[in-house]
């Protein structure tokens, strides 16, 4: 296709687009957009994840405690693989929540918290820390498994529980100690 008022690159790179454009899904009544309850859930589980990641990274440079070290590592492993289902689902649904569970400035004087700890009273900060995140989290997920409308984000709120449970088990054993 030739067009006389264009340059042929230009005129190309318009009808690869329309090429692309044709070829990509439309939106469809089938992959609706989720409400504002389960915006709220997946912008609050993401900024949870991030801020555990975050505090999860202190405790495993910084722990003398394989046991710390090694729910650390579980814990960034797990919610970054979290966070990245949660970012393909919200692409999706073109469900790009903005607000966030926990406050930047909360992570950051937490992560200061960590920073200045060391031995016994960092790993029982950091487990405490995560003790309380997974149980404020937790009923977060139960309610987006059993009452989400979309059923591929109930899907991820369900697989996700036995993870937290497990984080919450482990930072638990460890603040008894």
């Amino acid at each position: 296709m030739k067009l006389p008022f264009l340059p042929s690159f230009l005129a190309r790179g318009l009808l690869g687009l329309a090429v692309v454009a044709l070829a990509l899904p439309a939106p469809a009544a089938n992959n609706p957009t989720l409400d504002k309850q389960e915006q709220a859930f997946v912008a609050k589980a993401t900024a949870d994840n991030s801020m555990q990641i975050e505090l999860a990274k202190v405790a495993r440079d910084r722990s003398s405690s394989a046991q710390v070290r090694e729910l650390a590592k579980d814990i960034i492993d797990d919610h970054e693989a979290l966070n990245r289902k949660f970012t393909d689902f919200s692409v999706a649904r073109k469900a790009h929540g903005q607000a966030h569970g926990t406050p930047p400035e909360d992570v950051t004087e937490d992560k200061l918290r960590l920073q200045r700890l060391h031995g016994d009273a960092l790993d029982q900060a950091f487990a405490g820390m995560m003790v309380a995140e997974h149980q404020r989290i937790i009923p977060l997920y139960e309610r987006a498994a059993k009452d989400g409308h979309d059923p591929k984000l109930r899907q991820i709120a369900r697989d996700g529980l036995p993870m937290l449970r497990d984080h919450l088990r482990l930072a638990h054993a460890i603040t008894t100690k």
